[in-house]
């Protein structure tokens, strides 16, 4: 049994209650638009957005919703950002800072909805909205009032669970300022119950990223006047929204941080049961973790375009939650990600000769709708196209039906050609330099060979002219007939043949590279050293 499978039979116990009563269970997910948004946000989405197609099937209701947060205070500039021009909005709520796009509403909406096109291509049930107006139509004014009058009590959770110490004057909540409208400089300093106003300050140094104004005044906190602080806003939405479902990432999950923080917060000053936790490990790039407020790291977008969103989906929900992803598209990560949906393809459809029914169960869920039976077609290996592509001599569709031994259907001609857009622009692009190959004009001067191999190469050109049949496995075979008839070191035989032609140890499966040049090319090659 798979992750995902797992974790919906636990929530189905937790849940029975509402699942037998046909409550809709609610999933929530969030990311903050501070800058555009990288590839690790995907995870919590695919996790999330997969429990709910499972759910789905079981036919338990469920809506998925992922929070666009616009409300947050532009705390950091992105270094593909106007550093000039965008400094003067440090400290305000994000809605509030202009585009540097004609055609988005604001700057936040930039990211987002370049996140939502990337989300969209994976076919996941969600539903997405904006924190802002919910601020705004009043739905956290309960929450806020209750997070006021509570002060005393969180900033006693906050260090007996997290070690934090807030001053006896501290409360959980920010105002836009009425002056300079910034949200991240202000500070609440006192609550009128009665009157329901906050005295504030927006202070000029509270933080080293936005220089507030100094204006100090009173206001409603309620209608999106003011937002709570983050560790206290996130079970407050729990309440608000009536949250079931909802993961985090492991640095918010270990003891002491802010989910566990938050669940204290929300059991004991919003009474409310925090929802079922998926803790999942970080996403990173050649093994660094990514940050989209400073831009460290591939975007989601830049790594949507590398893969078809099926494999994206792959790449995503392959791994346990709790274990780490380390994506490196300058490496080996792309190849090894299509072989790895080749070989569950073969689980799945039982070319396998020992079908595991987890395989096969990971290649259903990763498609794109994983409740259609997905059509089995052939497809060439990501290893032999990625050479086919770049020998001018071999017609990629010829090629393709000559492994195949039989025509292409159509479908399948689609397939290779969609595989083909991926594969050229990881070559242009990404590839490392074993995975680039040129055949040589002529034979390297340099090469030597021992006696052994003179011999087991003579042996070869005999039986290669002997082969009435010239095709990759003919070829593959008389090889290693060879081999095992002389005795020669596999690596003795395999290392000058890739020499000859490419000027390299190593290269694709020999027989097969053999089979797509003339056989009068190969002997006349090979008779050279």
């Amino acid at each position: 049994m798979i992750w995902a499978d797992r974790i919906v039979e636990e929530i189905q116990r937790r849940f029975s209650t509402e699942i037998s009563s046909k409550t809709p269970l609610l999933i929530r997910d969030e990311k903050t638009l501070s800058g555009r948004v990288h590839i690790g946000s995907l995870r919590g989405v695919v996790i999330h957005g997969l429990i709910a197609q499972i759910l789905e099937f079981y036919d338990i209701k469920n809506t998925f919703q992922f929070e666009l947060n616009d409300f947050d205070p532009m705390d950091s500039l992105p270094a593909y950002v106007d550093q000039k021009n965008y400094r003067k909005h440090m400290g305000e709520p994000l809605y509030r800072v202009p585009s540097y796009e004609i055609k988005t509403q604001n700057y936040p909406m930039v990211f987002g909805e370049e996140f939502v096109d990337v989300v969209n291509s994976l076919k996941l049930p969600i539903h997405f909205y904006h924190l802002r107006p919910l601020y705004k139509e009043g739905k956290f004014n309960e929450v806020i009032r209750e997070a006021l009058d509570g002060a005393k009590d969180i900033r006693k959770i906050y260090k007996e669970v997290s070690g934090s110490v807030k001053p006896d004057d501290w409360y959980p909540l920010q105002v836009v300022c009425e002056k300079c409208g910034k949200i991240g400089t202000t500070q609440v300093i006192s609550w009128d119950v009665k009157k329901e106003i906050v005295h504030y300050v927006c202070k000029k140094d509270l933080v080293k990223w936005a220089e507030g104004c100094e204006y100090e005044g009173e206001i409603s906190p309620f209608n999106g006047n003011g937002k709570l602080a983050w560790k206290v806003e996130w079970p407050a939405k729990w309440k608000i929204l009536g949250v079931h479902i909802e993961g985090c990432g492991k640095d918010h999950s270990a003891a002491g941080g802010s989910r566990d923080v938050g669940e204290h917060l929300a059991r004991e000053v919003f009474h409310y049961e925090p929802p079922f936790n998926i803790p999942y490990e970080f996403f990173t790039i050649a093994g660094k973790k990514m940050s989209a407020s400073t831009g460290l790291g591939a975007s989601s977008k830049e790594i949507a375009h590398l893969l078809p969103p099926n494999l994206l989906k792959l790449l995503l929900m392959r791994k346990q939650p709790n274990h780490p992803i380390d994506f490196d598209p300058h490496g080996n990560t792309i190849p090894n990600l299509f072989d790895e949906y080749d070989r569950l393809a073969d689980h799945y459809f039982k070319r396998h000769p020992e079908p595991d029914p987890d395989f096969a169960r990971t290649f259903q869920l990763c498609q794109l709708d994983p409740f259609r039976e997905p059509k089995d077609l052939w497809q060439m290996r990501f290893s032999v196209m990625s050479f086919v592509l770049q020998m001018p001599h071999l017609n990629l569709e010829g090629e393709a039906e000559k492994l195949k031994e039989s025509p292409l259907t159509e479908h399948e001609k689609q397939e290779l050609d969609e595989r083909a857009h991926y594969v050229r622009l990881w070559l242009e692009g990404y590839a490392p330099d074993e995975y680039k190959f040129t055949i040589l004009d002529s034979p390297p001067s340099d090469l030597e060979l021992d006696d052994d191999q003179k011999a087991a190469l003579s042996k070869l050109i005999d039986a290669l002219s002997n082969l009435s049949h010239w095709n990759g496995k003919t070829i593959h075979k008389t090889i290693h007939a060879v081999k095992e008839q002389t005795g020669i070191a596999p690596e003795a035989l395999f290392q000058p043949l890739y020499q000859l032609f490419l000027g390299r140890t190593s290269g694709p499966q020999v027989g097969w590279f053999l089979g797509t040049m003339e056989k009068e090319q190969v002997i006349e090659r090979l008779r050279g050293p």
